[in-house]
């Protein structure tokens, strides 16, 4: 007869395993979504011509960021996050972390240059063509990138980012960690995500307001003829730049929720006495990578031409884009 001492070590075990599985069971899932969503946002620019526009190239690269995020770095988070050790070394975890952190730079840089975009478009239409070419905006992109690369692997490779000078993860093979010292982590969070997220919050707030201005002023001269106000309300190129900032800020909305919570835990990090909690600091990080996924269901949700786009992906049926759909 098994003693019954032996008991709640059997049924705790059994606890561990059942929810080792149901938190990878989730956790594989959110990975799925995230590449299979984004796979559909890029096959959809690339092959509706309707959609190749200077704002969705930095949609694109968004995108793909997000898709490299659920191909390169989700697979070995999960394993991080369910295993207490680290079997691959500590190479390859220093690249995976510089990975990581490389797509999230890339994120919240192609995000700024949207919302700059989306200014030039809305704020100063004018001047919107000479200002914002694709030679330029290609340009951009490369420069974002390549800054994002740079950025995320040489501090890390270096060693720049510890206490003491040497390159994380060296000493102890068999666990990944991500290091970080004060000017390390005030230079990240704020000079790559507070900062640029304050000013795309500024400059959205100031085109909403000029778009609420020229929405005034169409409601005036609706009141002065009828005509003229069918002429202006119905003009396809403000309405698709409405919509199109509508869709971006909600989207930047998002990046904003979900990861806020990881870069003040990020930054505070080096200044406590004591570690995080592993539980808060894993959930702050997972709520991060939703992000990845959420992003095309947020085009699906307020964007008519992304819809009709992915629809055709799907059904791989041809769409004719109407007025409507900029409406």
């Amino acid at each position: 007869m098994t003693s019954n001492a032996s008991d709640p070590l059997v049924s705790g075990d059994k606890r561990e395993i059942v929810e080792a599985v149901l938190i990878g069971a989730v956790l594989g899932f959110l990975d799925l979504l995230t590449i299979c969503g984004n796979l559909l946002v890029c096959v959809t620019v690339l092959s509706n011509h309707r959609l190749r526009n200077n704002t969705n190239y930095f949609v694109l690269s968004l995108a793909f960021s997000d898709l490299l995020l659920g191909i390169l770095v989700l697979p070995f988070s999960t394993m991080n996050t369910l295993i207490s050790w680290w079997p691959l070394g500590a190479i390859f975890c220093n690249i995976f972390i510089s990975m990581d952190v490389m797509l999230c730079t890339v994120s919240i840089l192609n995000l700024f240059a949207i919302s700059l975009e989306r200014y030039f478009a809305v704020v100063l239409p004018m001047s919107y063509t000479e200002t914002v070419t694709t030679r330029k905006v290609t340009y951009v992109l490369i420069g974002i990138w390549i800054f994002s690369f740079l950025l995320a692997f040489i501090p890390i490779h270096v060693g720049w980012n510890t206490n003491d000078g040497l390159v994380q993860n060296l000493r102890e093979p068999y666990q990944c960690v991500f290091e970080g010292n004060k000017v390390y982590v005030l230079f990240v969070s704020i000079g790559t995500y507070f900062i640029p997220l304050i000013i795309m919050c500024g400059v959205y707030i100031r085109v909403f307001m000029i778009a609420r201005e020229q929405v005034q002023r169409i409601n005036t001269l609706v009141r002065a003829t009828v005509r003229m106000f069918h002429e202006n309300s119905k003009d396809p190129r403000f309405a698709s730049d409405s919509k199109a900032t509508v869709t971006l800020a909600s989207v930047v909305m998002a990046f904003a929720i979900c990861w806020i919570p990881y870069f003040v835990l990020f930054t505070i990090r080096p200044f406590l006495n004591h570690p995080i909690d592993l539980h808060l600091d894993l959930f702050t990080l997972w709520l991060g990578y939703i992000n990845s996924m959420l992003n095309p269901f947020l085009y699906a949700f307020h964007s008519s031409q992304f819809r009709k786009g992915f629809l055709q992906v799907l059904t791989r049926r041809p769409h004719e884009f109407t007025k409507k759909d900029y409406m």
